[in-house]
């Protein structure tokens, strides 16, 4: 059916979509663009028994389950957009950091100028999100409760985000390694978007006890059925994406790396 739908390795219609079951894929599914670069890419190799714990982990990292709000089937009448969500980022970040760029080498950094503006001393280097300070021993927790959790990607891809995690500040280490960015999503529907700070890949993992709320990428025409424990990876800046209506308890953990560290590794 993917064949068909794609005809000269192209969207067939602008208004199709194909529906991708979970049970369809054996394993591993990777869908590549016509001129070889990786459209998507589904997984649903993890064992049932570790499947199986990642809802009742994340439950008590959280200390409960007060934070879940079962889901009805559809939004309440009169409501067109999905309901706000509970959101922590655990990332790292290279955004507004000062560049080292053809400035001379006799000037120290803090006497530079550019006109009549300073240098920004302040952001030298990439730095963590606030919620890596202020909710530090959740993230622990959760580190600790999904150590075992390994995300396989094409090594190509891979390789090209493990570069950035390698090469973070004071030899620290990311815990979501190829990404330095984990994305914690409680109750989360989402409006059409892309992320247009995420270099190259994301990788989005359903966790939950629920059923609907398949992942649409739009341009691809693809609603890819995640369930617990699946995940997918896909071009989050180049796609736009969003979930549909679920039954039940959701979360999705969310990893990427911001597209900022392009000036810190020099690409």
């Amino acid at each position: 059916q993917l064949q068909d739908f794609y005809p000269n390795g192209y969207r067939a219609s602008k208004d199709a979509y194909i529906r991708v079951p979970m049970s369809a894929i054996e394993g591993a599914l990777e869908l590549q663009n016509d001129d070889g670069s990786l459209m998507a890419f589904v997984c649903t190799a993890m064992p049932k028994g570790m499947k199986d714990l990642l809802f009742p982990s994340l439950i008590a990292c959280l200390d409960g389950p007060d934070l879940f709000t079962a889901q009805p089937s559809s939004l309440p009448a009169g409501e067109n957009t999905p309901p706000p969500f509970d959101c922590l980022h655990f990332s790292w970040y290279n955004r507004y950091t000062t560049k080292g760029n053809d400035a001379p080498s006799n000037v120290h950094p803090y006497e530079l100028r550019l006109g009549n503006s300073r240098t920004n001393t302040w952001q030298m280097l990439p730095y963590p999100s606030r919620d890596m300070a202020e909710y530090g021993q959740l993230f622990d927790r959760l580190t600790e409760a999904f150590r075992d959790l390994q995300v396989h990607l094409p090594e190509a891809e891979y390789e090209a985000l493990a570069q950035v995690a390698e090469s973070l500040p004071g030899n620290a280490v990311s815990a979501v390694e190829p990404f330095v960015s984990l994305v914690v999503n409680i109750n989360v529907r989402t409006e059409a978007h892309r992320d247009q700070f995420d270099k190259n890949l994301c990788l989005a993992l359903a966790i939950g006890d629920f059923s609907g709320s398949g992942l649409v990428l739009h341009e691809q025409g693809l609603v890819l059925e995640l369930q617990n424990g699946d995940f997918a990876v896909f071009r989050s800046s180049e796609t736009t994406h969003f979930n549909l209506n679920y039954v039940g308890r959701r979360a999705t953990f969310v990893m990427q790396t911001d597209a900022e560290f392009d000036k810190w590794t020099g690409e």
